[in-house]
């Protein structure tokens, strides 16, 4: 008989790649195990491409919890884990972290709303007197949230039946402070894709390298540091252009003023925030080379790095946190904030057509063998029977 699983997530059309990776798992989760959703998006689901699954508020569990065997919650650092974060803490199971670090998600509900007092309970939770004194330190202006120094993880770490990761980067950190813990990693789902290119909506002069960041842009992914090295190449290869598809936030990066400052208007195309995921797909099919810089990391699965990989792209990354556990045959990894060695590896590709496309093969096999969704799917239901085993769960 197949387990019932209460399954809690952001859907799609929520902008968050969790989202995303949802559609690429559950319709593949769904044939090992009876998939019930929970998710803000219940009413706006499309019932057709999750498979007719049944969904549901995240509120609504409560009523129905002895219906399943085990309930998932999907947590990342997004306002669309809130309610999911709240109901793992309640009612508890299998908690998938994204990140290693939630602490966005904690000031989220606190700071955010003025609500110091539980913002300072979670601080002390995780790390006593000196959690509570950083609290009072921010709130007084003293100190910026400490969110690379604290992952303020450790009540979801506790509470849960068992964790799932996407790297041994953020398993052997639990491990580290919860030996007793279930843990497991299991391969963030990632398809194929074939999207047609959208690149000939950029009127590109032919043999023209595409260099190109995706999502979010934010100081943390080191735009600038691209952009600088990308205007270095240009000096000798200026048959190279630049493409943004991401949404910013001006009062933390200021991305026209920097494209005028690096002198490159004319070379960066910035289209902002693509909805459509299909589209959005286009657009990386158009690149010859994804930048994926970032630094510091708080141990974050990047669903843009995959797609990159998935779509047979060149891709380029720092050798850090769940970066460093790419195959290093799929990917270029660069020394964290080293600009000279993230110019060489730019004007490299750049003048490589051949080596471009060698390794953006080697990037789409690995995606194949290590990140079908089937195999993620059918690793998620072997530790599911883990936890449910009789003393499979933490004492």
């Amino acid at each position: 008989m197949k387990r019932k699983i209460a399954y809690f997530s952001p859907l799609p059309p929520a902008h968050t790649g969790i989202a995303d990776y949802s559609r690429e798992l559950l319709p593949h989760l769904a044939q090992l195990a009876e998939i019930t959703l929970f998710s803000d998006q219940h009413a706006q689901l499309d019932a057709a491409e999750f498979c007719g699954l049944a969904a549901f508020p995240p509120d609504a569990y409560a009523a129905r919890r002895w219906d399943f065997d085990i309930a998932i919650y999907q947590l990342g650092n997004s306002a669309y884990h809130r309610s999911i974060g709240q109901m793992a803490l309640r009612y508890g199971g299998i908690v998938v972290l994204h990140e290693y670090g939630l602490h966005q998600l904690w000031a989220s509900q606190t700071v955010a709303v003025g609500d110091y007092v539980r913002y300072a309970r979670e601080m002390a939770y995780a790390r006593g007197a000196e959690g509570a004194r950083w609290a009072a330190e921010a709130q007084a202006g003293l100190r910026d949230l400490p969110h690379f120094e604290e992952p303020l993880n450790a009540r979801f770490a506790d509470t849960a039946l068992g964790i799932l990761a996407h790297s041994e980067y953020v398993a052997e950190r639990l491990r580290g402070r919860l030996p007793q813990q279930r843990i497991a990693v299991v391969p963030a789902p990632i398809a194929l894709d074939e999207s047609p290119s959208l690149r000939d909506r950029l009127d590109l002069p032919v043999g023209a390298c595409l260099f190109g960041s995706f999502g979010i842009v934010s100081h943390h992914k080191q735009l600038e540091a691209a952009l600088r090295a990308f205007a270095a190449v240009r000096q000798s290869s200026p048959n190279c252009y630049y493409l943004l598809v991401g949404e910013w936030d001006p009062r933390d990066v200021d991305l026209p003023a920097l494209v005028e400052r690096l002198g490159l208007n004319g070379a960066v195309r910035c289209l902002g925030h693509v909805p459509d995921l299909r589209e959005f797909l286009g657009w990386l099919a158009a690149v010859d080379v994804v930048i994926n810089l970032r630094h510091p990391t708080v141990g974050e699965t990047s669903a843009i790095a995959l797609r990159a990989l998935a779509a047979g792209r060149a891709l380029l990354v720092y050798d850090e946190g769940w970066y460093a556990e790419l195959p290093s045959e799929a990917c270029v990894k660069l020394p964290p904030l080293d600009q000279a060695a993230l110019e060489r590896a730019m004007r490299d590709l750049a003048a490589n057509p051949l080596g471009r496309a060698e390794l953006g093969s080697r990037g789409q096999r690995a995606a194949r063998e290590r990140h079908a969704p089937a195999n993620a799917a059918a690793a998620y239901l072997a530790f599911v029977e883990q936890v449910l085993a009789p003393g499979g769960a933490p004492k």
